[in-house]
This record gives C-alpha cells, structure tokens and sequence, in this order.
C-alpha cells in the first residue's frame, strides 16, 4: 500500500487537491449567493453593508448582480475627475522591486484605483488636477539586471498612462522617498528630478513634447522647490538656498542669506505649497523656519516655535516621515509630534499641532489615536487632515478644524508613506 501511494504522480495529486478546493470555493459561493429567500441585487448590498469594507461592498454588490443574471460582462470603471479631496498614496514597501500608489477620495474613504510603480518611486499630481505622475526605477530580471529610470504620467480619470518617458543613462537618486526631491513646475511642463551620482545634477523632463530634455549641475544641495517655469530652489550645507535659473539654456545659481545655523538642523521632509511659493521647514525641535520663494528671490519670515519651552523640556519633539503639512487658505501649519528621545525623528507620533504661520500662535492640538508616520491637508476651504500610518497600512482621515476622525482606509499595501495632494481650488 505505501509503495503504491508513494507512486502516485505527483501532478494527479496537485490537479486532486486543486479540485477538492474549487469544489469546495464554489460550494461556499452558492451559499453566499444562492439564499433560501432571494432579495434583490440593492437590498442584498444594502442588509450586508454593515462592518464591511469598501472592497468586500463592492464583491457583495457584484455577486449579488451576477446572480440575477444582470451582468455577465467586466466592466472598467473611470473615475471621477480629480478634486481637492482627492489623495494620492504612494507604497515604496519597504524597498521591494515593484510598488503601487492607491488613488482615494478623501470625502468618502473609497479606493478609486491604483496604479504600479517600479524601485522607490517618486509621485508628482498637477496642482490643476489635470494629470498625476511618477519618477520610477525597473530592472530587467524584477530586482536585478539592467536598469531603466523613466516618468510615467497617467490621465487622472481612466488612470491609463499618457506618457512614458524613458531616462537616459539611469540618473535617478534612488532614496527613501523625500516628498521635494522631484516636483513639477507651476505650469505643468517640465518634471524636474534630482541625480546624486556621478555629480550632483537636476534633470529636466519635457513633458508636454513627452521626452527628456537636459541635466543641469547644481552645486551639492538638496530638494528642489520650483518658484517659475524655469527657477527653482536647492538646500545647501551651508544653511542658504541656492537659486537656479535655468532660463534661455543656460543654468545660473546663486545663493539666498544664510537662514539656519549649522546647530539647527532641519528635517528631511519640508512642506511647500507651489501654488503660494511658501516653504515651511521644522528643525528637529520643532523650531520652524518660513520663506516665500519667487522667480526673483526669496524672502524669509522670522522662525516660529511649535513647541513650548515646557513640553520641549518634556521631550516633546517632531516625528515621522512626512512631518509636516502646510494649508494655504487658512495659512495654517500641521507638525507631527510626540515625546521622544532626541535622534528619534523618524519614529511614528500621536498627536498634530497646528499653529498660525503668521504670528506662531497655536491653534489646536489634535490626538490622533494612533501611531502616524505621514500628514498632509486637503487644500479646500474645509480642510481635511490625512494621517498615515506606515505599520497599520491604513489611511485615517480627520476634520483638520476639529480633529475629529471621520473614516479610515486599510489595506494600503505593505508601507505606505506619501501623502500627495491637488491643490486646484481658489
């Protein structure tokens, strides 16, 4: 008997099994759509709507369709054209060679897509809403061979790429996603993108002609803040920012004042709205630092504390990934914070102050209940706070007035931890 049982092929046994678990998978779907009492497709949804996810709603609905014999077909939604509202999360999980970034409206909590990315991406959305894109990495054999860098622009509606604009030579920075280290110019037409290796450079990609335009050298500075068409601003060493024109083919920098001194050190990921040129940056205290950047210079506000005296002798300091969220209507600043040993500035926080960029003055304190690694706001009249955790895979989104948590999306992939946001309303 052992001897016949072990001369089985193999393959019969897999084809058994595979059949014992269909037969088994389907039974389960008679049962969940076959009731001793039918109801109709919309009662079914709506009796079973309760504690559901938005995912497990639309598979009920769409059973429950199908077995009334109303559709038989695949169907491909398009979306709704983009809003303030409108989130975008981007997933590099944790490093892994093939990535997604997850569209939601922010007024329901509904996934209205998804789109895939390669090696650390980077995302960029029009502020207009008229196109979302990624810098983005692949390789040959998944995760290793030959590598290709390329921008993929989508249409912000049925999410079908418009334009796939190849790299060459492979010059992308391949970081931990920073939020500025690429970024789109006000008017749409170029994405910049930042090289590391073999010098430090700025990449230049055509969008609208849908081809890679130029490198421009830059001295050795960091993130790039677009005040024009063709100017932008670096971070440098030494505590100014580099201006770079790169007008009529030519690139010229120069250097703003020095705003920071070399014992205030900033955080990695400052907030800029590049609507309104405002450029908000926290050091690891929690002193921030403010400018208005145009095509002409730039002008810096005095620093504002975030922290009081008291709560920073209690180890109150920033952290998280994306620390920091700047409303423009409401000139309202958004700081992760929490208690904290010093160099923990990456650990996840509990709790968002908001202050009045003017004059510094805190506004609220706002508990968020969990363990956040990323924030930004909507930018409408009535701002919503997203709070990203990275560890949960879940999106909680917030009246940023009140503080109140209003809904939550999970199942965001494996470590989501960028917020991009439109910025299209008046």
């Amino acid at each position: 008997m052992a001897s016949a049982r072990e001369s089985t092929p193999r393959y019969l046994t897999l084809i058994g099994a595979t059949l014992a678990c269909s037969a088994l998978a389907l039974g389960a779907a008679q049962a969940q759509t076959e009731p001793a009492e039918p109801e109709a497709p919309a009662e079914t949804a709506a009796a079973d709507a309760a504690g559901q996810t938005e995912g497990q709603r639309g598979a009920a609905e769409a059973a429950a369709a199908l077995a009334a014999g109303e559709a038989d077909e695949p169907v491909i939604l398009e979306a709704p054209a983009p809003d303030a509202r409108r989130v975008y999360i981007q997933d590099p999980a944790h490093f892994a060679a093939i990535t997604q970034q997850f569209v939601i409206d922010g007024s329901t909590g509904r996934i209205l897509g998804m789109t895939d990315g390669g090696f650390l991406p980077h995302p960029v959305a029009a502020e207009d809403g008229s196109f979302f894109a990624q810098a983005s990495t692949v390789f040959e054999r998944i995760a290793r061979g030959k590598r290709t860098d390329y921008v993929e622009v989508f249409d912000p509606v049925t999410f079908l790429p418009i334009a796939d604009i190849e790299l060459p030579d492979a010059p992308r920075f391949l970081v931990g996603t920073y939020q500025w280290m690429n970024a789109l110019t006000p008017d749409n037409k170029n994405l910049l993108f930042y090289q590391f290796s073999p010098a430090p450079a700025v990449g230049v990609v055509d969008l609208e002609g849908k081809t890679f335009d130029r490198m421009l050298d830059v001295p050795d500075c960091y993130h790039i803040f677009p005040a024009s068409p063709t100017v932008f601003y670096m971070n440098c060493r030494d505590g100014s920012l580099a201006r770079v024109d790169f007008a009529d083919g030519e690139t010229k920098v120069t250097n703003t004042e020095v705003f920071h001194t070399e014992d205030e050190l900033l955080i990695n990921h400052p907030a800029f709205s590049l609507r309104s040129g405002r450029l908000v940056w926290p050091t690891y205290t929690g002193k921030i630092f403010q400018a208005d950047l145009t095509a002409e210079g730039a002008t810096f506000r005095a620093p504002i504390e975030a922290l009081t005296e008291a709560e920073r002798a209690d180890d109150w300091r920033p952290g998280g990934w994306q620390q920091t969220a700047y409303h423009r209507q409401s000139d309202r600043i958004y700081l992760l914070v929490d208690q904290r040993d010093e160099w923990k500035h990456k650990a996840a926080s509990r709790f968002v102050v908001v202050l009045n960029a003017e004059t510094g003055e805190r506004i609220n304190k706002i508990e968020l209940g969990h363990e956040i690694d990323s924030i930004n706001v909507s930018q409408d009249a009535e701002p919503l706070l997203y709070a990203l955790s990275a560890g949960t895979q879940t999106l909680h989104i917030y009246d940023a007035a009140t503080g109140e948590e209003l809904r939550s999306v999970d199942q965001l992939g494996r470590g989501p931890q960028i917020i991009t946001t439109h910025d299209m309303d008046s």
